[in-house]
């Protein structure tokens, strides 16, 4: 793939994530709005299979596991303030080592 390739494919996603976001914005604001016809035409084949409110389904799931991922970094954040300092740095120092040379 050349330069060019990749910055006109790089255009065409960012107008796609612009049109969904576009999309997403007015679904929040008004629940009962159709689909904007916009965001159909630069829908790619995958998001053609959306439901017919015209939320896109990884924006439906995407908060679920959003929540989902605050609370697993809020148990992570209390573990690693329980365990003890040096016993972690000894660990983590270890593992990177072995995995020097185990390369």
């Amino acid at each position: 793939m050349s330069k060019d390739d990749v910055e006109r494919d790089l255009a065409q996603l960012r107008a796609e994530v612009a049109a969904l976001s576009a999309v997403r914005k007015e679904s929040a604001a008004t629940p009962t709005a159709p689909p904007s016809p916009v965001a159909d035409a630069t829908a790619s084949p995958q998001t053609s299979a959306e439901p017919e409110t015209g939320v896109p389904r990884a924006a439906e799931a995407a908060e679920p596991e959003h929540s989902q991922l605050d609370e697993l970094l809020e148990l992570l954040e209390a573990e690693v303030k329980d365990l003890p300092t040096i016993t972690c740095l000894i660990v983590f120092s270890l593992g990177i080592l072995m995995g020097r040379f185990l390369r």
